[in-house]
């Protein structure tokens, strides 16, 4: 194998040819040393102080470019190549995130000593995790009573952000005040189906169990919306925010039932941090679980010998025209 000199982002695979480079020089130093044959003329006494013309002054310009061209054809035969990445073709991940908006994420207990919302919290990890899937498509999905895609998945973590930081809580008591996990799984799915990524992940956020069927006797189940997943080819990780419902004697716990059947049915995880630093962590926790296979870089050699080979030929060619056409000499 021939062994390769690199210089300037150009390698050289024959760099042994360069040897030749000297033989050229030596015909130079050999050519000059040659005495020119002699010609009859007048005395040059006569010629005494006239002007060099410009022919005179460009006497050295064929038997540069000669060298020039020698020492051009030389490196073209030492084979510069050069070497290009091959452009990979990423392999990204179509990911939803489902974010709960009912009235309840409106409580303040993600940071001690601090009125920190849930629906802060969520919004900013959620922000910061959109922000590092530079590869992956992400869409997002709010849900209270009813599931809302607020944006379709996109590359754009820009758009996304906007669209994050323009969720907030749904008026407490009202109508909307719900907490369907199934239906947002349910829509979610829906987004995906229409997805050709070789993987598909939901990332469900709720601090609530799921309404009860015979108060929404509309939605969809979260068993149901589980199986769907499943069959879809889509894994969710769920996220039971915060220490559970407030209540007249501090926070009751919550089991987190829906959302626990949900990961367990899809092959994804469940979550349950207490506080904005934990959930910090289960978004570092995610985005290690959902990385993409990396391919290692590839490079192809591509022949760049055309440019010395093209340039001595050059050369070449204007010394020979220069010869004939501008500069005669006598032998």
């Amino acid at each position: 194998m021939n062994a390769a000199v690199a210089a300037e982002g150009l390698s050289l695979l024959d760099p042994w040819l360069l040897t030749a480079a000297p033989l050229v020089l030596l015909a130079l130093w050999w050519r000059l040393r040659q005495p020119r044959a002699a010609a009859p003329t007048a005395a040059v006494s006569l010629f005494a102080g006239a002007p060099r013309t410009l022919r005179q002054r460009l006497a050295f310009v064929p038997l540069s470019l000669k060298v020039l061209a020698g020492l051009l054809l030389v490196l073209a035969l030492a084979r510069p190549v050069e070497r290009e990445v091959v452009p990979l073709e990423e392999e990204g991940i179509d990911i939803v995130l489902v974010v709960d908006t009912s009235s309840s994420m409106i409580t303040e207990d993600m940071r001690p000593n601090q009125a920190y919302r849930r629906m802060d919290a969520a919004r900013e990890r959620a922000e910061q995790f959109a922000a590092a899937r530079v590869h992956d498509r992400l869409a997002l999905v709010a849900f209270a009573r009813f599931a809302e895609l607020r944006c379709p998945p996109t590359l754009d973590e820009q758009a996304l952000a906007a669209f994050l930081r323009g969720l907030d809580t749904v008026p407490q008591g009202s109508v909307f005040d719900a907490t369907a996990i199934g239906t947002a799984l349910g829509k979610a799915v829906e987004v995906l189906q229409k997805s050709d990524a070789k993987s598909k992940v939901v990332v469900l956020l709720s601090d609530g169990e799921n309404t009860p069927p015979q108060q929404l006797p509309d939605q969809v189940l979260p068993e149901d919306a589980a199986r769907l997943a499943k069959d879809a080819g889509v894994r969710v990780h769920t996220i039971g925010l915060g220490a559970g419902r407030p209540g007249l004697f501090g926070a009751e716990p919550l089991t987190f039932a829906a959302l626990k059947t949900i990961s367990e049915t899809t092959g994804g995880r469940f979550f349950q941090p207490k506080d904005d630093d934990d959930l910090g962590e289960v978004y570092r926790r995610i985005d290690e679980l959902e990385k993409t296979a990396q391919q290692d870089p590839r490079y192809r050699t591509v022949d760049r010998f055309e440019w010395p080979l093209g340039a001595g030929l050059a050369a070449l060619l204007l010394a020979v025209l220069a010869e004939a056409l501008l500069i005669r000499r006598l032998p």
